[in-house]
């Protein structure tokens, strides 16, 4: 049986709580489940929901007049069939999303855990067969029924069987049978292999709105009330139930697991009943439901309810074992302390002090007590009620003031025989008698006080009521204070003080702190819970092992060390309290009212659901996701499928940084310009300890793969080689210039010393020829003075003989052509073939001529040349005279130069 129906069995049966006994102190109707709202504005669709089914990974879906709407426990979206007809109806099946509407109807298929490509059925149909409007699907071993108002269609193999059994309401599948009521016959039993039998006696004479199987027979649901089909005959399901629903017009019915119905109406909500009829609660508009029409209910895979209504859509938590008391147009504001006493229940809130009236079954303002309760202490001589406006006494709904001082705080009893009690108040303390209407304020402290507890004999612990402690000690007869030691250090901020057992706990947002011996001590964990800021702990009943961890957004309950299931309820954060009301039950005080939570036994195992993490525009289906370096902007989309509270997230990506992200409600996380390499994303959710990874590589660039790498190796090897072979090609080159160079400096150096050599020889033939050609000229010149002194001598009979021989000896040494050839032997070898190459240029010279250029181009002057051509300086001057004629040359041209240059 689900936790929350043994609190509410509980709740009615047990005297001293919300029974019919004259202890009754909640009425049923007043404490429902939690329930969450989601209005178009949050699904972005239309207002109206047809109904609703759910995947088994715990998505939900929802037949909306505006498509399918998917919600996976963080973002809904959109989903249309062709022509964007209303959706009437959704169920999943296999790994199919089955929908229909008007005048359509077929399935989605799933693509990477979203709704994939749509495969409408119905055109597979006649084109008669394809108006109809499909309002419900059932499922029968593998065999998918979709149901008109008129048709049944047989979905199987891949192929649709159409039948026509009359006018049909919302048939139900059990088991192997689908249950289809028909108007004015009644309802038939059909099976997938064809067989139809109409149940007997089954017509109960008023449209059937709903058939569901609920412990022994069948229930049969008309507009006004539900009746049980067996044996042939209806009998009342139960008489209460239908005059609760008597008018209320049911519209959908549904056989919770718990073994409870669920009623939806279209005037007065939903009506939840126990397993034999009793109803266990209402709601309604004004009582946590958005609107009174209900159009559809569903039971998810948690156990809780979901409601399908014409404005919105509800979740009915009924999975937690927590009731929320729901005073519809009467709220008694935010609770402060709550205590049963004397069968009767007390809540202080910030209106008032309230109590439950057993006859109007509802809470009264006592008399005398509006405003601020901040403390309820039963005693013998009543309740002790801390109020803003002072102290009261509060037997049944009478109050009566015991002391004047404004805000009583904190009472703490001096002696349990005693009617004195010591009192922190917004003035410091005071000492109260509850017989005497007293007050005594103790002097030498003048500080708002909010918390009190005795430390040690004549010793108490005082918190001010914003900031800061003080250790004060008291005299024996406890009226007066002897001395107050101011506590600075921590600086305590809104501190609370609980007591677990011997141990005084201050605690603040800022941390926990263990007083013993004067003196603050942090503590870093609690009976094993690691502690940080923001959390505060509380004591469970007394005598028990039960304590519970307060956080911002939930309550995890314990038992000594081991953790229960948490809760997401938020406790007043100014100071959170809850009080025990007997052995099993607590009472949570809220922003608005309370709520009752009962402890488990045995404790349910915590929801373990996996959170579904999905890296965007990835079609991997493996743990390894592989990515082109052109893929390294991701984004990664994830969501915990929990859809009963509010989830945080935080994520990091390892192989880009270590560190968590700060927790965020928003399910998607994008990084751009990745490098490549391997990475890790994973992702942990604030509930159940949620969490996934996902592991992928980014692949480098095309330019920095290993095959680019061993082309660029082999091109660096290539390019090694090529300046390998360009600088051995160098070095040949340069060697062979070298050798070149030195070949030629050889040459130029056996040339120069060959031209050395020949300059040498030149110069000692021109030497010699020089010589030679002095000899000649001497000689000649030495003949010529002695022909010529020898033609001086006069003679009569003429010269002598010998005179005469001598003369022609002398003319024919001066006509000597050996002297001449030996002169041109000596000259061709200075002036190599200079005369030949004259008389080549000039054939008409003659060898007197030529004689004559080879004196001038040895640079000799007239008066030289005279004796070797044994004539006169006027004889040379002619013979120049006429060379020039002979060699074409201009008067202004220089005979010598010319000769000297050719």
């Amino acid at each position: 049986m689900n936790v929350w129906t043994i609190l509410l069995v509980w709740i009615s049966l047990c005297s001293p709580l919300l029974g019919q006994q004259p202890g009754e102190t909640v009425p049923v109707s007043m404490l429902t489940p939690r329930v969450r709202s989601f209005q178009g504005e949050a699904y972005g669709a239309e207002n109206q929901n047809w109904d609703i089914t759910q995947s088994p990974e715990g998505v939900l879906f929802v037949a909306n007049s505006g498509g399918v709407l998917r919600y996976d426990g963080l973002n809904w979206s959109v989903h249309q069939l062709p022509a964007r007809p209303t959706v009437r109806t959704v169920r999943w099946h296999g790994s199919r999303l089955y929908v229909g509407g008007y005048g359509e109807f077929g399935y989605f298929r799933m693509h990477d855990g979203q709704l994939g490509s749509y495969v409408s059925l119905s055109n597979t149909l006649p084109q008669p067969e394809q108006g109809e409007e499909i309002w419900h699907i059932e499922v029968i071993n593998d065999v998918v029924v979709f149901q008109s108002f008129t048709r049944l269609y047989w979905y199987e193999g891949g192929e649709v069987r159409v039948e026509a059994p009359g006018d049909l309401m919302f048939a139900h599948a059990a088991h192997d049978k689908l249950w289809v009521p028909v108007t004015g016959e009644g309802i038939y039993r059909y099976t997938p292999a064809g067989g139809k039998m109409l149940l007997p006696g089954s017509d109960p004479g008023d449209p059937v709105v709903g058939v569901v199987e609920a412990g022994e027979g069948m229930l049969v649901a008309t507009r006004d009330g539900i009746h049980r089909y067996r044996d042939g005959e209806y009998e009342a399901w139960s008489d209460s139930a239908n005059r609760i629903l008597t008018g209320q017009q049911i519209n959908r019915v549904l056989a919770l697991r718990s073994g409870g119905v669920a009623v939806g109406t279209i005037m007065g909500g939903v009506y939840v009943f126990g397993a034999g009829g009793e109803l266990e609660y209402q709601l309604s508009y004004g009582n946590g439901l958005s609107n009174n029409t209900v159009l559809s209910l569903f039971e998810d895979r948690d156990g809780n309810l979901w409601a399908g209504l014409d404005r919105g859509l509800n979740l009915i938590v009924r999975s937690e074992p927590l009731l929320f008391y729901r005073s519809g147009g009467r709220p008694i504001g935010a609770t402060y302390a709550a205590f049963r006493y004397r069968g009767q229940l007390y809540v202080g809130t910030n209106q008032g002090l309230f109590r439950y009236e057993t006859d109007r079954r509802t809470f009264a303002l006592v008399p005398g007590t509006a405003g601020q309760v901040w403390e309820l202490q039963p005693t013998p001589s009543g309740l002790l009620c801390g109020h803003n406006d002072g102290t009261f006494l509060i037997n049944g709904d009478e109050a009566r003031r015991v002391s004047g001082r404004s805000g009583g705080w904190r009472s703490m009893v001096i002696d349990p025989d005693s009617t004195m009690f010591l009192q922190a108040n917004y003035a410091g303390l005071s000492r109260i008698d509850l017989l005497e209407p007293a007050e005594e304020r103790l002097e030498g402290l003048l500080a708002p006080l909010r918390y009190l507890e005795c430390t040690g004999e004549h010793e108490v612990l005082a918190l001010h009521g914003s900031r800061g402690a003080y250790a004060i000690e008291l005299a024996e007869d406890l009226r007066s204070i002897v001395a107050v030691d101011t506590l600075t250090e921590p600086d305590l901020v809104r501190p609370i003080l609980t007591r677990f057992g011997d141990s005084l706990l201050v605690q603040t947002d800022e941390g926990i702190y263990h007083y013993r011996h004067g003196a603050f001590d942090t503590l870093g964990s609690f009976r094993g819970v690691r502690l940080t800021p923001g959390l505060y702990l509380l004591p469970g009943r007394e005598g028990s092992q039960e304590w519970f961890v307060v956080q911002r957004d939930r309550v995890i309950p314990y038992r000594g060390r081991e953790r229960q299931t948490a809760f997401p309820v938020s406790l007043r954060r100014s100071f959170p309290y809850l009080t025990a009301l007997d052995d099993s039950t607590y009472l949570f005080s809220l922003e608005e009212a309370f709520a009752l939570y009962r402890t488990e036994t045995p404790p349910s195992p915590e929801k373990s659901p996996a959170i579904m993490l999905k890296l965007a525009g990835s079609e991997s289906k493996d743990d390894e996701t592989i990515l082109s370096y052109g893929e390294n902007d991701v984004r990664f989309t994830y969501a915990l499928p929990v859809l009963d509270r509010e989830v945080r997230y935080r994520s990091r990506l390892l192989g880009f940084s270590d560190a968590w992200s700060e927790w965020s409600p928003l399910g998607e996380r994008s990084y751009t310009n990745l490098e490549e390499g391997d990475y890790r994303f994973e992702v942990k959710a604030d509930w159940f300890g949620s969490g996934a990874r996902l592991s992928f590589t980014i692949r480098p660039p095309w330019y920095r793969t290993a095959v680019a790498y061993v082309v660029y190796l082999l091109l660096l090897a290539g390019l090694v080689w090529f300046f390998y072979q360009q600088h051995r090609h160098r070095l040949e080159l340069q060697a062979r210039r070298l050798e070149a160079i030195r070949s030629r400096q050889l040459q130029r150096q056996r040339i120069e010393a060959r031209n050395e050599q020949l300059e040498a020889e030149n110069k000692r033939k021109s030497r010699e020829l020089a010589n030679t050609t002095l000899t000649l000229a001497k000689k000649n010149e030495m003949l010529l003075d002695l022909k010529e002194e020898l033609s001086k001598t006069p003679s009569a009979s003429g010269p002598p003989k010998n005179q005469q021989k001598l003369l022609l000896l002398i003319d024919r040494n001066l006509n000597n052509e050996e002297d001449w050839a030996i002169f041109e032997s000596h000259f061709n070898e200075v002036h190599e073939a200079y005369l030949k190459r004259l008389r080549q240029t000039h054939p008409e010279l003659t060898s007197g001529d030529l004689r004559l250029a080879a004196y001038l181009r040895m640079d000799l002057s007239s008066k030289e040349i005279a004796p070797l051509l044994h004539i006169s300086v006027r004889g040379v001057e002619n013979k120049r005279y006429r060379l020039r004629k002979k060699l074409d040359l201009e008067s202004n041209d220089n005979l010598n130069q010319y000769l000297q240059e050719f």
